[in-house]
């Protein structure tokens, strides 16, 4: 219940600047529409005598945000409940894209990894990691039209080790890490919206150590291995869009059905950036992350017949937030 109020703050804040592009967009092109219809009736004869070849027409383009944030407290003696911390965070996001006639190319890469220190501890906890990688070769279902045939990539994982709450080691990079192949149809909007449904699609979980099967999937831990297949339904909703130069948000929600293991129980990953930008250099950065998968797991203390156990439970909503502020520059 307590995670209630975060996921419907960040559905309001969503929707509310989808609403507001929405409308920023429709007058534009009805701006752009009459303007258009003024140059034509100016300039028919040109038009008429130089006809571009639309089988010759390339359009490649490359987008990135690269983003390094620092903060720092500290406290006195006269300052009670007061701890010193000292953190950073670097994130980059981009695409790439190519495209031709009907067809597209798009290459698209999330990482991000932040750590920080508190108290007088002599190590960096880290707070965030995140390499998220996504390929995907499209093709127009008509001329001109929002819908393609579609086949994607997608790779997940993180960079360095995860510690839990009781310091005991539960992942690494590539351990786990979540592969998904997936063909079926794209929808494209002219205002930032995308949205991927493929029927037909496998999830392969790859686990470079075999000891940390056991926070991944419990029945790989009964025989440990190293990789997954599983078969099952995927869908993707993403939002992308710059808002008046000034605010430009990521949203990407992912869901992933399992045919043969409990399709109800939906994996999910819900990633959203908002950037505000104060000036060329600088941005404030707001940034959160919900996680559910069936089958992860983890390790709480509990006390039985006296004695202090680890005991394996989940699984459960898994929640990432952060507000920064620092150098962003947008590409």
């Amino acid at each position: 219940m307590k995670y209630y109020p975060k996921i419907i703050t960040s559905i309001c804040l969503l929707l509310t600047c989808s609403a507001t592009t929405f409308a920023q967009d429709v007058k534009q092109q009805v701006a752009d529409s009459n303007a258009k219809s003024q140059g034509m009736k100016k300039d028919i004869k040109q038009d008429l005598a130089v006809v571009p070849d639309s089988k010759d027409s390339v359009k490649f383009s490359i987008h990135g945000t690269p983003s390094a944030t620092f903060s720092q407290t500290s406290y006195s003696e006269s300052w009670q409940d007061g701890t010193n911390s000292l953190g950073f965070r670097v994130a980059f996001i981009g695409s790439a894209i190519y495209k031709q006639d009907r067809k597209f190319i798009k290459n698209s890469l999330d990482l991000a990894y932040a750590r920080s220190r508190e108290g007088d501890a002599d190590v960096f906890v880290k707070k965030e990691d995140r390499l998220n990688y996504n390929f995907a070769f499209g093709y127009e279902v008509t001329s001109s039209s929002p819908f393609y045939w579609v086949g994607q990539l997608d790779l997940k994982t993180q960079f360095d080790k995860g510690v839990s709450s009781d310091g005991a080691t539960v992942s690494k990079f590539f351990a786990p890490a979540y592969i998904i192949t997936s063909l079926g149809t794209r929808y494209e909007s002219t205002f930032g919206l995308s949205a991927v449904l493929a029927p037909v699609s496998g999830r392969f979980t790859i686990v470079s150590d075999t000891s940390y099967c056991q926070y991944v999937d419990v029945d790989m831990a009964a025989n440990p291995r190293n990789f997954k297949a599983q078969l099952g339904a995927y869908a993707q909703i993403a939002y992308d869009k710059k808002i008046n130069g000034y605010i430009s948000i990521r949203s990407t929600l992912d869901l992933f059905s399992i045919y043969n293991d409990n399709p109800q129980n939906i994996g999910i990953e819900w990633i959203t950036t908002v950037h505000f930008q104060l000036n060329k250099f600088f941005s404030l950065i707001f940034f959160n992350r919900l996680v559910y998968r069936d089958k992860d797991r983890y390790t709480a203390k509990e006390t039985i017949n006296g004695i202090e156990t680890d005991v394996m439970k989940g699984p459960k909503i898994q929640w990432n937030e952060s507000l920064n502020v620092g150098f962003a520059y947008s590409f």
